[in-house]
């Protein structure tokens, strides 16, 4: 596992020199898909959390802190209550650090669908099982069910999204790793990395959204087994 210095070999800080891009990375291509212009996005306003073990309800509680309309979604048992008593748990802390005047834990609404759990989101944080085949048949779903312009996001720290991203076969342009550094609600770090079919333009959206939220983002200029600064 690498230290903070070992990331900025081959990470840009904010986006700072995100043209210098190792020749052995995947390029994230054009978007070459009709109809998915990143560019033209409307504000992320409201987001789907799917799956929400410790590293999905911390960014919930940062959500819903920041003023965000946060779905989440999770199939295991007791997971909706387990989700509210974290994010009041952690509500404390983020008063100290400063809640936006939108802020509020009855932006949460949970559904264990998760059809319904997307249904009219601008940006999917997902936090599934770090199991291949698992995600990538998620994302196919995703793809089906989204918009072309709703980013889907992965918090995977030991998968590359050219993986992840290969079921997500009509726009796998939108798909972005955005691993965060644990807990997300206190630990205001967040690293993007695309896959081989990730768009340039959505690697800026995701950077732009996280930067809003008051998250430093490193970009990583090359995909890697495990996320540079993953995790414990």
């Amino acid at each position: 596992m690498s230290s903070l210095d070992d990331t900025c070999a081959t990470a840009d800080l904010d986006g700072k020199n995100a043209q210098a891009i190792s020749p052995k990375s995947p390029t994230p291509q054009s978007n070459k898909h009709r109809g998915n212009d990143m560019s033209d996005a409307k504000p992320i306003r409201r987001i789907a959390v799917i799956g929400t073990g410790v590293i999905g309800a911390s960014w919930t509680a940062l959500f819903l802190a920041k003023g965000l309309q946060v779905v989440a979604t999770d199939k295991a048992p007791n997971a909706e209550a387990a989700l509210r008593k974290f994010v009041e748990t952690a509500w404390p802390s983020l008063q100290r650090l400063g809640l936006t005047p939108a802020a509020s834990q009855s932006n949460l609404k949970f559904t264990a669908a998760l059809a319904r759990a997307v249904a009219g989101v601008d940006l999917v944080q997902e936090n599934g099982p770090e199991q291949i085949y698992f995600k990538q048949k998620l994302y196919g779903e995703l793809d089906d069910l989204l918009p072309p312009d709703v980013i889907i996001a992965s918090s995977s720290s030991g998968l590359t999204m050219s993986e992840i991203q290969l079921d997500a076969r009509t726009h796998p342009e939108r798909c972005v790793i955005a691993h965060p550094f644990n807990p997300p609600h206190l630990m205001p770090l967040v690293e993007i990395v695309g896959g081989a079919k990730t768009s340039e333009a959505t690697i800026r959206r995701a950077m732009e959204f996280y930067t809003s939220i008051g998250q430093r983002t490193v970009r990583l200029n090359k995909e890697m087994p495990s996320q540079a600064a993953a995790a414990s």
